[in-house]
């Protein structure tokens, strides 16, 4: 196993004899595949090989490491714990089919040395626990703990298996059950030992295959449940459990998935709507009050779980945010108005771009936290960091099975979670399965399986997402059917513009893949509020309808046209003016207009203290149709531009934690640990500069790069990053001017540049040097 030993020349080099001494000899290959599965390696970059192989042996980056291994490759890390010394040395050739998993240990530097005599990574050990793969310690162990008569005969009976395995023959059901759930993934429990079930207990401990550790604790030492291990079969961990697929065409997925892209497009846009007319308060400590996600829900008509989300991913998208005021309020943003304008999949690109990366989980939204408080919807304790990698690796587990593939049950995604990620397992299968319900509303996935678009996506192509969504999803219509009961049915998604004015001027009742609105007259004059004319209106219904314009609809629209504006409101504080008598008459006896204080100067003309916004609403909920006026008796539209919160400030860019962007940055990284190993080694036969006055360059230094330049000679020099480490480079110099040395450098395409005031020391090299 050549490769899982990593040694260069392997047969002639001699073994390595330290982790460090083992690292050095691995290549730079194997170096950059170290750094991508263990990225917090690299972040900042080592100094050298030295302070990279302390970096490896961290207890808290190899639990990182351990965490993401998959249950087969743990399960062999732990019989290596399990067979090492006390020195951590496994002296044995290890078995053909353990390959694979000890390639990963290798890559990750949880093991090092060769195949026949594996070292532990310091921290490993400590990491899995007292009791790897579910075995207790081993019985002399145990017995040493606290010895009583006897105990050296039984540890040196329970070393013997013929003696194990005769007292295993001889057990009850009731102590064979006993017995395999402890030798199962723990060994120890708490027990009592009297009459009843438990009383099995005490007959296995009279047979001494169990141990007392303390008062009614016991464990099972490791060579009985090596035992019992090899009587039960054990499920086989080798490969990910199988998963039963449903195999669909991708093109008919995809049409499912539509579906809910359309309706999680439709509910962004009726909260917007919502919180613009009655914008939910900040609370103190963050977030909206459990009484406003409620009241958003049930004009959602979804449930508060649907509703957090829908707020949480609006938020995270820039669509809506808090205001400035001294009582601030969430408002929609501007970007939301041209979010909204725009096609149905680059919409839905950004809900879902901002779905996966953003660092909030809205499941924890009405649960308790700390202090026992409950957690509010866009409040602080819903973030958290770890979220959007586990929901990048939950598309991406399904996105390794074949387009239109979905598993028939849901639960085995999850259990290729747990085989995937098992220390992890009890944490994550819950929020998983919460994140793949979200990642269903939100279209991402459907009927189980992920949809083609959703696919590109996490590929890294939003504009390639957005065009195969765009082929998936039904054609918008920029049409409907006005029906003779004032429904208005739009045989698919409508466009923009056609969305925001039914949005306008009429009541969505149903939505899917045709859409019913109802126009009344509550609807008719919020569009004439808003600054639409009863010509208008009867012009915007011909000119889209495909069937004859109802009578009672061009009736409802004229009628209501006539009497919006029949009482004006102007600024006084606020004026009211009507040429009907009798309607101001009304105005003043309606008990629910007390509170704007009106007062009569003419039979036509009253007064108001209140403002004249507050004034208008008061009207129309007392059922009236007021219209505002200028001071030259010109109709005007107050209010027709919705409130909104200033631009949310850009998020911070929250990603998994990886050493780079390409292979190319990868390898910059091991070159630099590489020059900087090389720094640290190098012999006397290179010159330090002077130290006395930091910054200045020595005139022999100089000396040495002008000599480099005028003869064509190599130099090897070192040079302080302006990180503070130190890097190695070999150049041929071509100029020296300005204080900077340009050259070509080994290793490097194109020119190089290095200031000369950092280099810390230099050396002229021959053609026959070795590089130091």
């Amino acid at each position: 196993m050549s490769s899982s030993a990593g040694v260069a020349n392997e047969g002639v080099a001699p073994r390595a004899t330290s982790l460090t001494a083992w690292l050095r000899a691995r290549d730079d290959r194997a170096l950059a595949r170290l750094l991508q599965l263990r990225p917090d390696l690299a972040l900042p970059a080592a100094p050298d090989i030295a302070s990279l192989a302390g970096r490896v042996g961290v207890r808290t980056s190899v639990q990182r490491a351990i965490d993401a291994l998959d249950a087969y490759t743990l399960r062999v890390l732990a019989h290596l714990v399990l067979a090492a010394g006390g020195d951590d040395v496994v002296d044995s050739v290890l078995p053909d089919d353990a390959e694979p998993a000890l390639e990963a240990l290798f890559d990750r530097a949880l093991i090092w040395g060769e195949s026949d005599r594996v070292h532990l990574t310091p921290g490993v050990r400590e990491t899995l626990g007292p009791y790897p793969a579910g075995l207790g310690r081993r019985a002399a162990a145990l017995l040493a703990l606290a010895p009583e008569p006897g105990a050296a005969q039984l540890a040196r009976s329970l070393e013997d298996p013929a003696w194990v395995a005769a007292q295993l023959d001889e057990l009850d059901e009731d102590e064979r059950e006993l017995v395999e759930i402890l030798a199962g993934d723990r060994p120890v429990a708490q027990l009592t030992l009297g009459d009843g079930p438990a009383s099995a207990a005490r007959r296995v401990l009279a047979r001494g295959l169990l141990v007392p550790i303390d008062s009614g604790r016991v464990e099972l030492p490791r060579e009985v449940g090596l035992a019992v291990r090899g009587r039960a079969a054990r499920d086989d961990d080798r490969r990910p459990p199988d998963m039963e697929l449903v195999e669909r065409e991708p093109a008919d997925l995809d049409r499912l998935g539509t579906t809910a892209v359309l309706e999680s497009l439709r509910l962004t846009v009726a909260l917007a709507e919502s919180w613009s007319a009655q914008p939910p308060p900040v609370l103190r400590s963050g977030g909206i009050g459990v009484r406003e996600l409620k009241r958003t829900a049930k004009d959602l008509a979804v449930d508060e779980a649907t509703a957090a989300l829908l707020a949480e991913v609006a938020l995270a998208a820039g669509l809506i945010y808090t205001t400035s005021a001294p009582q601030p309020v969430y408002l929609p943003t501007p970007e939301f108005d041209e979010w909204r304008e725009q096609p149905s999949s680059h919409r839905w690109s950004a809900l879902a771009g901002a779905w996966l990366g953003m660092t909030r989980q809205p499941s924890l939204v009405g649960q308790r936290g700390e202090r026992d408080r409950v957690i509010s919807a866009l409040g602080p304790d819903v973030e958290r960091g770890t979220v959007p990698a586990l929901r990048r690796r939950l598309l991406e587990l399904l996105a390794g099975l074949a387009p239109g593939a979905a598993p028939r049950d849901r639960h085995e995604v999850l259990d290729r979670l747990t085989w995937q990620q098992p220390r992890r397992a009890s944490s994550l299968r819950p929020l998983a399965e919460v994140l793949l319900h979200e990642a269903d509303v939100f279209g991402l996935t459907a009927a189980g399986g992920i949809t083609g678009y959703t696919r590109t996506l996490i590929g890294g192509s939003t504009s390639a997402a957005q065009h195969a969504l765009d082929q998936a999803l039904p054609a918008p219509v920029d049409h409907f059917l006005v029906q003779p009961d004032l429904t208005v049915v739009v045989p698919g998604p409508p466009d923009a513009a056609l969305g925001i004015e039914l949005d306008l001027f009429a009541d969505l009742e149903s939505s899917g893949g045709a859409a019913v609105y109802r126009i009344t007259e509550q609807s008719v004059r919020r569009a004439l509020d808003a600054g639409r004319t009863g010509a208008g209106l009867t012009a915007f219904v011909a000119e889209r309808s495909r069937t004859p314009v109802p009578q009672a609809l061009s009736y409802l629209i004229d009628d209501a046209a006539r009497r919006h504006g029949r009482l004006r409101v102007g600024a006084a504080s606020a004026y009211l003016r009507c040429d009907d008598e009798t309607l101001v008459s009304r105005v003043v006896a309606d008990r629910s207009l007390a509170g704007l204080e009106l007062r009569r100067l003419a039979p036509n003309v009253l007064v108001a203290s209140a403002p004249i916004t507050q004034v208008l609403d008061a009207l129309r909920r007392a059922g009236l149709a007021p219209a505002a006026e200028s001071p030259d008796g010109e109709l005007i539209t107050l209010g027709s531009e919705p409130p909104r919160a200033p631009s949310r400030p850009a998020a911070r860019l929250v990603r998994s934690h990886g050493v780079a962007d390409s292979e190319a940055q990868t390898a910059e990284i091991v070159r630099r640990i590489r020059s900087g190993d090389a720094l640290a080694g190098m012999d006397t036969r290179v010159q330090s500069i002077a130290r006395e006055v930091p910054g200045v360059t020595s005139a022999s230094t100089m000396e040495l790069l002008r000599t480099a330049v005028r003869e064509a000679r190599l130099v090897w020099f070192g040079c302080a990053e302006a990180d503070g480490r130190t890097t190695a480079h070999t150049m041929q110099p071509i100029s020296l001017a300005a204080g900077t040395l340009r050259g070509y450098e080994r290793g490097r395409s194109g020119l190089a540049a290095y200031p000369v005031h950092r280099i810390t020391s230099i050396r002229l090299l021959d053609e026959d040097d070795d590089l130091p």
